[in-house]
């Protein structure tokens, strides 16, 4: 419910920036990056900070915290009169961020050790699966009763997320949690950082966050570019859609395959196949090629982020695993508040350079598997040969 009602607002707000008086594109796409990097922003910093309170008092908590800011927030982005007065609501948001981070970490302590893949899977599927449907509906509010309307939907899902959550979650504690909760809620970033290859995973899921989220916001932008299409918020919500729809698909798949084939393999492979298919959107002229290459592209990597998370939770013990994906957070944070900077920035220079920088970045996150990746058997370059 709370995944749906973030999707059904949040694509469209280089529409709403216009809407709020901003009507130069390369303004459009600026403002367009800067309000999408303040709430990561701001819970990227604090991200830690709350994780360290759930390992001390309960995750159930922390998403409780989250949820109420976000009915409250959200609802008054939908009254604001200025792009000014929209960007603060986005900084305030973010003292109530890291709800994803939070459910990732409940879902990795909730299922037995050998299918925690498939735990986050199913998260980050209920994720994916919400770009589905909450764009293409959040379109169609958009379209017939305003982009105001769309921030109100929103409110009101948290609401009943908010509802559901009180009233159905009973937080399960991972084994031995009581006896170290005290020492669980201190894990400072060097220690994190004396796990193997903990670095690694969270420059992974920065890569694969700035990838996805620039898209996000390429997407409205290269529609709103093209000629003879009036239904610009529709037909965007559709794209990102059909994308997620194939994301989630992956995101299953991926964490299935991860119970027999090495997650780092899995991983490096999707971000290969990746790279040529971001720089290939910029040559898209029409919506139904950019479709067709963005469905593909979900195909790759809608199971990084999943992947990547995986990899975490196999690393860090379970009662320490709130702080340690706490510090992961800032990986994602990261790549959510720096990408729709870098993105807006760069798309008001060159729309297919941003294309091309994100299937660069792709190649990269691949590299660093296979020459970074620090293995007790064999370099993963070797594995198989």
């Amino acid at each position: 419910m709370a995944f749906v009602g973030f999707q059904f607002s949040s694509p469209f707000m280089p529409l709403y920036v216009r809407e709020l008086g901003v009507t130069d594109p390369g303004r459009i796409a600026l403002w367009s990056g800067l309000i999408a990097a303040a709430t990561p922003a701001v819970s990227g910093v604090l991200g830690p900070f709350f994780g360290r309170l759930a390992d001390r008092f309960g995750r159930k908590l922390m998403l409780i915290r989250s949820l109420a800011g976000f009915v409250v927030i959200i609802a008054i982005m939908g009254v604001v009169t200025s792009v000014e007065q929209l960007f603060v609501a986005r900084l305030v948001q973010g003292l109530f961020a890291g709800f994803t981070p939070m459910a990732m970490a409940v879902a990795s302590v909730s299922a037995p050790r050998d299918k925690v893949p498939v735990a986050i899977g199913i998260v980050q599927s209920a994720q994916l699966l919400s770009v589905a449907v909450g764009p293409a509906a959040g379109g169609y509010v958009a379209s017939h009763h305003g982009i105001r309307a769309a921030f109100f939907v929103t409110a009101a899902l948290c609401a009943v997320a908010l509802i559901g959550l009180i009233a159905l979650f009973k937080e399960v504690s991972p084994s031995g949690a009581r006896a170290v909760r005290g020492s669980a809620a201190s894990l400072p970033m060097r220690q994190a950082l004396r796990y193997p290859n903990f670095l690694l995973v969270l420059a992974l899921l920065m890569i694969g966050q700035f990838i996805d989220r620039g898209l996000a916001l390429l997407i409205p932008l290269h529609v709103a570019d093209m000629p003879g299409i009036e239904a610009l918020a529709a037909t965007s919500g559709a794209i990102i859609s059909v994308a997620a729809i194939a994301a989630t698909a992956s995101s299953n798949l991926a964490a299935r395959l991860a119970r027999g084939v090495p997650t780092p393999r899995l991983l490096m492979v999707g971000f290969l196949a990746g790279g040529p298919l971001c720089a290939a959107m910029a040559l898209a002229h029409g919506w139904p090629s950019l479709l067709v290459l963005r469905t593909l592209l979900a195909f790759c990597l809608g199971g990084a982020i999943t992947l990547a998370y995986a990899l975490g939770a196999e690393i860090v013990p379970a009662e320490h695993r709130g702080a340690a994906f706490g510090w992961l957070a800032l990986g994602v944070q990261f790549g959510t508040a720096a990408s729709p900077l870098a993105m807006g920035g760069l798309a008001a220079i060159s729309l297919p350079g941003a294309y091309v920088l994100d299937g660069a970045l792709a190649w990269v996150g691949a590299g660093l598997l296979v020459f970074g990746w620090r293995s007790q058997r064999q370099p993963l370059r070797d594995v198989g040969s």
